[in-house]
């Protein structure tokens, strides 16, 4: 699917509950996210839900994040396609005690780069809040353009753009 030197994606496993569980439930890490539940239930039927996503298919997708060394999950990721806009939007979390060290700009990378590759003229997007410093950060260092801020979903919107046909 996609790789890195220190991670990888794959799909969700049943055994991604409790990592989820914890990460999405620490204030560190849903501060500025937007999850509908928190729940065990609903983040079960989650990863039931995404546990084979295609990757890169002009569907919604999500994908655990792992670390090569000890195959432990230490996030997720999702990318949404929108035929309207013609745009893959970007999210991501890291697990609080992975915090800091890169990974979240190493596998996005990456996956910015596969999705350049595979679809040249789609735009990349990322919805950012306001306050998030970190993640505005770390797009702009992925050389993400940051566009307006959109009062109406209360986020910055950054953008990297595909090439025109």
């Amino acid at each position: 699917m996609l790789r890195t030197k220190r991670l990888y994606l794959r799909n969700f496993r049943p055994t991604d509950l409790d990592t989820m569980f914890d990460y999405r439930n620490d204030i560190r890490c849903n501060l500025y996210q937007r999850y509908e539940d928190t729940s065990k239930e609903y983040l079960h039927k989650f990863i039931q839900d995404y546990a084979n996503s295609t990757f890169l298919s002009k569907e919604e997708q999500h994908y655990a994040i792992v670390c090569s060394k000890s195959s432990e999950m230490i996030g997720d990721i999702s990318v949404f396609y929108s035929e309207s806009d013609n745009c893959f939007t970007l999210g991501i979390t890291i697990a609080p005690l992975f915090q800091g060290q890169g990974y979240a700009y190493e596998i996005l990378n990456e996956l910015v780069k596969k999705i350049q590759n595979d679809y040249p003229s789609i735009d990349i997007v990322a919805l950012i809040e306001k306050d998030n410093s970190k993640s505005i950060s770390l797009f702009k260092k992925l050389n993400f353009v940051e566009e307006c801020y959109a009062e109406s979903i209360q986020s910055y919107v950054f953008t990297i753009y595909g090439k025109a046909d």
